[in-house]
């Protein structure tokens, strides 16, 4: 007989269920969970009524709470999807943990500082608890595939990435007291140039208010982080923008990679006739990059990969692909950025040595708060 899992999901709006199709497709956590056969969602928390009572209506679920303490404490759920505020993760977490909770499928950013990143990775540690954080390019069919290009030499020697993430958010406004642009998506971003170039040694960078000064956060930022090997990444993260824009790029030795939210392109060397090559260098010739679409097999979608590789990693059949070391190690480079730009845009080794939240400091010391 196959196992089942209870699964309860904290946090039912966009991302935990209002995403989701109807039937649903399986583009959020209830939706993903909804779809496997060894699970049951067997109840729902969320701090606002009227999405919560949607949540029960779509999914079949008639155990809704206001309070993740009760239905804990009432329902014991195998697993846990954690669709909340950040801020609000590392309390969820460690209640979740001392309830049993076997597994925790938690939404990006980990938490709002490295503080409470490591209360939830302890929690989790402690308890033996699985932690699956959802950086969602990491079940990506371009992403993953990109990688695999790249570790087959198919751009030679990974040299430098470039990274963009624009106008994230629906409006500008929308943000939380301490989530800025670069913890509200870009933590993505950070989570792909690790996934391509490894770790992040140390980083030179700004966050700046430069528009929004109703904002307690940064609404622009610029870095240069220098990862292992010598690779090099500079990225630009912004509010700024109308357009929305979600890209990296990967430069090689012999070639490119570009993958984003409109399609992946490979870009290879083609000589081009610039001048005649003098007489005592006959090899001398020029190159430019011939950029063509790269076609890759499309996946089931992310939210759902990731439910069935967290079911296999319960049953020992997998790891995971994206876990609280990878969370943290997205939000100590967006650390190191606000630490930066309080040390006058000075490089910052990492690990961190502090356990200070940078941003805090920082929005105090610029009078953003």
């Amino acid at each position: 007989m196959t196992k089942q899992y209870r699964v309860a999901i904290v946090g039912t709006g966009r991302v935990g269920a209002l995403w989701e199709t109807d039937p649903p497709s399986g583009i959020s956590h209830a939706g993903a969970f909804a779809l496997l056969p060894e699970c049951t969602l067997v109840a729902g928390v969320n701090r606002g009524r009227a999405r919560l009572e949607e949540f029960g209506r779509r999914f079949g679920v008639t155990a809704l709470y206001g309070d993740y303490e009760t239905m804990l404490g009432e329902v014991r759920p195998d697993i846990l999807c954690v669709a909340t505020h950040p801020g609000s993760h590392a309390a969820i977490v460690e209640a979740a943990v001392a309830a049993g909770v076997r597994a925790i499928f938690c939404e990006k950013p980990l938490a709002l500082d490295m503080a409470d990143t490591d209360r939830i990775i302890d929690a989790c540690n402690a308890g033996g608890v699985l932690l699956s954080v959802n950086h969602s390019r990491r079940w990506y069919p371009a992403y993953r595939q990109a990688r695999e290009l790249l570790h087959a030499g198919a751009i030679g020697e990974l040299v430098a990435l470039t990274g963009y993430c624009q106008g994230g958010k629906p409006a500008p406004s929308w943000q939380s007291e301490l989530e800025g642009p670069l913890l509200h998506d870009a933590t993505h971003l950070f989570d792909m140039l690790r996934y391509f170039a490894g770790d992040a040694r140390w980083v030179a960078a700004t966050a700046q208010r430069r528009r929004h000064t109703q904002y307690p956060v940064e609404d622009d930022s610029s870095a240069l982080i220098g990862f292992d090997q010598g690779v090099t990444a500079i990225t630009q993260v912004n509010e700024l923008s109308a357009y929305t824009r979600f890209e990296v790029e990967l430069h090689g030795s012999n070639g490119a990679m570009r993958l984003g939210n409109d399609g992946s392109w490979i870009g290879r060397p083609r000589p081009i006739v610039i001048e005649q090559p003098p007489a005592e260098h006959p090899e001398f010739e020029w190159q430019r990059l011939e950029w063509q679409p790269l076609e890759f097999e499309n996946g089931p979608p992310a939210f759902l990969q990731a439910a069935r590789e967290l079911l296999a990693a319960l049953e020992g059949k997998s790891g995971l692909c994206s876990t609280g070391a990878d969370g943290r190690a997205s939000m100590e480079i967006i650390e190191a950025i606000y630490a930066s730009q309080l040390r006058g845009n000075l490089p910052v080794a990492l690990p961190l040595a502090s356990d200070s939240s940078a941003l805090v400091d920082l929005a105090e010391s610029a009078g953003w708060r």
